[in-house]
């Protein structure tokens, strides 16, 4: 299926069981309810539109998509975000969506999720992230991280945007089972683990010092999809200052609000190595169980590729910000 049917067949499913509300602001939007005023979902989208693509056409080849994350080889960078619930789409979604993350050659993050899914998702052969929410009780996140280890996840780590929890609407979700870390509780933290370790949240170039500092393996530069704070800044704002700090001593990893093709290779232009993407593996997986999310991973990656060609990238390594127009004005 293209793109616009797998959301259509998912939009239908997930009306006909009376829970399209929970993914969709509404009927036929790609926005999810976010904090307040909902201004920082709506950027996620819009501030795509900030940037056009030049054309690099003589010499230009068909472009390969693949990367290496973690020692491991991937077919593209676009992957999954780091899944919980959706239990109201269907039976085992992390199951599912790990089945459909394979078959197309990506890698999975898994978020909040009990021992047994995460055991799940761990036998479908997926390489995975585990990423486990920053909880008051610090040995519980260390029990989580090992259990992660041990199972075979390639690398671990913790959110720390949710460290006061979130909010959707007016409305603050887990705040007083999660709590903020020091340098020193995410050193800890760091070296509990084998694992490269992973700090998801990172919206500044100070928390970005601060990751390199208690050794990270990786970091994801993200607003929550706009559930933490309103008015929160893009990735793609930030991420170009991260970058020159960061440089290549880890990779850096966007999320929040990636939908096509297109915004893939804006982030990856601007400095980042892979991109994770939720909401539309989850409508794939609505569509189509897991050859849904398959599908959905596939047409991205064909976008990309294309962008990829014409802007003459021969490889994901050679995409660089000269290959950006970036609009200030008013569009």
């Amino acid at each position: 299926m293209e793109y616009r049917e797998l959301l259509a067949k998912a939009e239908a499913n997930l009306k006909s069981k009376g829970i399209l509300k929970n993914y969709c602001t509404q009927e036929g939007s790609s926005l999810r309810e976010g904090a307040e005023t909902n201004f920082v979902s709506r950027f996620n989208h819009s501030y795509f539109e900030r940037f056009g693509f030049k054309f690099r056409m003589i010499d230009s080849r068909e472009a390969s998509t693949e990367v290496t994350l973690f020692n491991h080889r991937f077919s593209t960078p676009i992957l999954s975000g780091a899944f919980s619930g959706m239990v109201d789409i269907t039976e085992k979604p992390l199951e599912k969506i790990a089945s459909g993350i394979r078959e197309s050659g990506s890698l999975m993050w898994i978020g909040i999720a009990s021992s047994e899914q995460v055991k799940e998702v761990l036998q479908t052969g997926v390489p995975t992230v585990r990423i486990v929410k920053p909880y008051q009780d610090m040995e519980a996140m260390i029990r989580e991280l090992k259990e992660a280890e041990e199972g075979g996840a390639i690398a671990v780590g913790t959110d720390i945007d949710f460290f006061y929890g979130g909010k959707r609407g007016d409305k603050v979700f887990a705040p007083k089972a999660m709590g903020p870390r020091t340098v020193g509780e995410l050193g800890k933290l760091v070296k509990s683990t084998r694992r490269p370790f992973i700090v998801k949240g990172v919206l500044s170039v100070e928390d970005a010092k601060k990751a390199v500092d208690v050794g990270a393996g990786g970091i994801v530069v993200s607003n929550h999809g706009g559930s933490v704070i309103d008015y929160a800044a893009h990735p793609l704002e930030v991420l170009p200052e991260i970058k020159r700090i960061i440089g290549d001593k880890m990779p850096i990893f966007v999320d929040s609000g990636f939908r096509r093709g297109s915004d893939v290779m804006k982030a990856l232009a601007l400095g980042a190595d892979a991109v994770l993407v939720g909401w539309v593996l989850l409508m794939g997986l609505a569509a189509d169980g897991s050859q849904g999310v398959t599908e959905m991973v596939n047409v991205l990656t064909a976008e990309l590729r294309r962008i990829m060609s014409v802007t003459g990238c021969r490889t994901v390594a050679e995409i660089g910000e000269e290959i950006l127009v970036k609009r200030d004005g008013p569009i």
